[in-house]
């Protein structure tokens, strides 16, 4: 698998601009990640943010790297929101070509947002219903696999579920709730937006993504892509899309902060509404590019004292109607076997 990443890595573009070879209109860079306004954006402001290192899809990134990433997305949020001067944002991922991932590299799309700014992508429509079958694999798995990470990775914080906060009275009341803990609450919605889809709240009541600190961040995007591992082995998709969104806007009205998994599929029709046009800008980028990086100067990676290790759980795979799953000897999936299947269910 390393010879063929550094057969990858010749032939990407992406590593081509982090090294120098092609010219990038980067905004922040540290020893493990990097950030570049888009040269065909969404919206104004659209950034990229990534790491160094090549790495096709979030199984292969070690989970050290994983933590650095995740643990800086507040901050870069907060610094593209001040610079283009808005009070919201997304921060889109795409995890195979069905889902609208076109770079072997793995990256995330971070967009300024405000009320009536005209994006519409993410201003979907929440019409499916899943199968009470379906829907009962994940509410019987998604427990055990967050048992196994604090299991083998506690922190000192988790002591059970926590609080029902009232502000999260109707996402109770209209979902099927899968896991929750003092952090975050995990909801499969009574409509979504395909069959499979999940919500990750934040129970912290008015919550933007630049108010988390890194290791609040960390579980919740760890949370997060422990359900898309969920749903795609456990529903069998065919890649999935990771959505945030923080703050205000025409497709969040109560400003919650949300990450919204959606597991996808060829014919499921999503691409057209979610995906942008790729297209040169009306406005001077190089001007947007000074102005966001002038906000990134305080955006570093400070790790906060470690009361305990945290590391990422790669879950067990799941399929629907077995019970029995391949494991090591400690109870685990095989860390080559898992990225595997997921590399090879992607390319399929």
């Amino acid at each position: 698998m390393k010879a063929q990443l550094q057969e990858q890595k010749k032939q990407c573009i992406f590593c081509k601009l982090i090294s120098g070879e092609m010219e990038a209109k980067k905004v922040f860079e540290d020893d493990v990640t990097v950030a570049m306004v888009d040269i065909y954006p969404a919206i104004k402001g659209h950034t990229l943010f990534l790491p160094k290192e090549h790495y096709p899809i979030l199984p292969y990134m070690p989970q050290e790297e994983f933590k650095h990433l995740f643990g800086l997305v507040p901050g870069m949020c907060e610094a593209v929101k001040k610079a283009m001067v808005t009070t919201s944002c997304n921060v889109f991922i795409a995890s195979g070509g069905v889902a609208g991932q076109q770079a072997g590299h793995f990256l995330m799309h971070i967009f300024p947002r405000d009320q009536g700014d005209g994006f519409f992508n993410f201003f979907w429509k929440q019409k499916e219903t899943l199968e009470d079958e379906k829907l009962k694999v994940l509410q019987n798995n998604f427990p055990i696999m967050m048992g196994n990470h604090f299991k083998r990775n506690p922190m000192s914080w988790h002591t059970g579920n926590g609080e029902q906060p009232s502000f999260l009275k109707e996402v109770y009341e209209n979902g099927h709730v899968l896991y929750e803990d003092e952090q975050v609450l995990c909801v499969v919605p009574e409509k979504g937006v395909v069959k499979g889809h999940i919500e990750v709240y934040s129970k912290v009541e008015k919550s933007l993504i630049e108010n988390l600190s890194i290791e609040e961040s960390f579980h919740l995007f760890s949370t997060a892509s422990l359900a898309a591992t969920l749903v795609f082995e456990g529903l069998g998709s065919q890649g999935t899309n990771i959505i945030l969104k923080s703050g205000t806007t025409d497709d969040n009205s109560e400003g919650k902060l949300c990450v919204h998994i959606l597991p996808r599929s060829q014919d499921d029709g999503l691409n057209k509404t979610l995906l942008w046009e790729a297209k040169q800008p009306s406005y001077d980028v190089d001007s947007v590019m000074k102005k966001i990086k002038d906000k990134t100067w305080k955006v570093k990676y400070k790790e906060e004292a470690k009361k305990e290790e945290t590391l990422i759980v790669k879950p067990e795979v799941i399929k629907i109607g077995s019970e029995k799953k391949d494991t090591d000897e400690d109870g685990s999936l095989g860390f080559e076997d898992e990225i595997k299947k997921a590399i090879e269910k992607i390319r399929n």
